[in-house]
């Protein structure tokens, strides 16, 4: 009994002392906030910057940015990118901001970074896209022809004048040169093939002829004009603004002959014009004018003393007192086209030609299928090229007698998309008109009657052998043979 009591007695002691010192419990720790306030991906241009990241930190025993308790400037996260050209900028990337920069980007490709910021177990990542550099394309300045010279930025082909493709011609227009500039025409954006003069200084409204490794071409008068080369690059031309190739006069060689008009106030030089000698845009007054030639250096007049109508056909002489009248309207442009070789001269209203019947010195002819066939005629500097449908098969590739017209209805038809009229006026398609054929002891007898679109009444006549020509398709053969 004695040890039982000694047991039940100890037992409330041993409480006691557990009452006593009691055991502290620690407090679970929360986990920390870090919220990311700006935008996660950021863009740059290749040239880079300076950018900025903003953040929200909340400790884990509930504390702010603001009570963190930190000092100085230093940030509370740990702030990395493994991008070089990213650069973390310590010294002011503080509480709740970073600071950084990006390098210029030189590559022609776009290149992406990363900038991470980490506090205890928690992180954000920000995507940092930066452009490729932009890379100037070596200018090897233009395609085709182009006028290069001291204007175009001291000869520097990038800034060359690019030269238009129209109706057989390049042509760069509203050009600026003064009589201290000069120019040449290259072509591809380099100046090793160009083209240039032959070393006259070029007058306005002349043609001359191009060379490669000519010389620089220069103008005797400032000014403002349309630069042409012809599609053989053979001749330029220097014309005024608006004014086209057909327009231009030719250069004058020492004891070529020359015809002028006189008594339209200044002398007016003719130029060849097919096979007229022709000026245009004049006024006319009812006093007239006469004709001059250089080398025999006579005056020509009207035949007969008598005002005609336009469009009539003068008869003109050299022993003729008469000046060459007509009735002309006061503030109206005309144009004058002389033929020396029949001594007639015709004024006709700007813009339109004489009704001159051409005699062609030659024509040729294919057969393409046993219906359709191109016959082609040539005279005074002129091709007339038309494409014709026969209503009847050919006999022994001979063409059918028959008048083809355009838009013909009986089965022989002129093609205009296949007919032009070239001459100085460049190429013009054939509008409306007509050819009649017809067969000759040994060939053929062509009469064409045809106004271009230009509104340009051609007549043109053939009569002989049309030969072959066997490149484009089959053989022409001639009535007799």
């Amino acid at each position: 009994m004695k040890k039982l009591f000694t047991l039940f007695f100890a037992l409330p002691l041993l409480f006691v002392a557990c009452d006593e010192n009691p055991e502290t419990p620690k407090p679970t720790p929360n986990e920390p906030t870090l919220e990311l306030t700006s935008e996660a991906t950021m863009e740059f241009d290749a040239e880079g910057g300076k950018g900025e990241i903003t953040y929200n930190l909340i400790k884990g025993d509930g504390s702010l940015d603001g009570e963190l308790g930190i000092t100085g400037q230093a940030s509370p996260i740990v702030i990395t990118t493994e991008q070089g050209w990213i650069t973390i900028i310590d010294s002011e990337s503080i509480l709740g901001t970073i600071k950084f920069e990006v390098a210029e980007n030189t590559a022609e490709e776009q290149r992406i970074g990363y900038i991470t910021g980490k506090y205890s177990t928690k992180s954000f990542t920000v995507t940092i896209n930066q452009a490729a550099a932009v890379v100037d394309t070596p200018v090897t300045a233009f395609e085709g022809w182009a006028v290069v010279g001291s204007f175009t930025n001291n000869w520097d082909v990038k800034s060359a004048i690019c030269m238009e493709t129209i109706d057989g011609y390049y042509v760069a227009r509203g050009v600026e040169i003064s009589t201290e500039d000069s120019f040449k025409f290259a072509k591809d954006g380099t100046l090793q093939n160009s083209l240039g003069g032959n070393g006259q200084a070029a007058e306005r409204d002349y043609k001359y002829p191009i060379a490669k490794y000519g010389s620089d071409i220069r103008v005797k008068e400032s000014g403002t004009y349309d630069l042409y080369i012809n599609e053989a690059l053979d001749t330029y031309y220097v014309m005024s603004e608006g004014k086209l190739p057909s327009e231009a006069n030719e250069v004058i060689a020492q004891g070529e002959d020359i015809w002028y008009v006189t008594g339209l106030g200044e002398t007016q030089r003719m130029r060849k014009s097919g096979i007229f000698q022709s000026i245009t845009s004049v006024e006319l007054d009812e006093d007239g004018f006469k004709l001059y030639h250089s080398l025999n250096n006579l005056t020509y007049g009207a035949a007969e003393d008598s005002t005609a109508e336009i469009g009539e056909e003068i008869a003109v002489s050299s022993d003729a007192e008469a000046s060459i009248k007509v009735e002309a309207e006061s503030n109206k442009l005309y144009d004058i086209y002389f033929s020396v070789e029949m001594s007639k001269l015709w004024v006709m209203p700007h813009g339109s030609k004489p009704d001159v019947l051409h005699t062609c010195n030659y024509a040729e002819g294919v057969w393409f299928t046993t219906k359709n066939f191109m016959i082609s005629l040539k005279a005074d500097g002129m091709r007339i090229t038309l494409d014709c449908d026969s209503a009847v098969n050919h006999e022994n590739a001979i063409i059918p007698e028959a008048t083809y017209s355009v838009g013909g209805e009986n089965g022989y038809v002129i093609n205009v998309e296949g007919c032009e009229i070239a001459n100085e006026d460049g190429k013009n398609q054939i509008y409306s008109g007509s050819v009649t054929i017809t067969h000759l002891e040994e060939g053929y007898d062509i009469y064409v009657d045809v106004v271009t679109i230009k509104q340009h009444r051609i007549r043109a006549q053939y009569t002989g052998k049309v030969s072959s020509n066997q490149f484009m398709g089959g053989p022409v053969t001639n009535p007799g043979e």
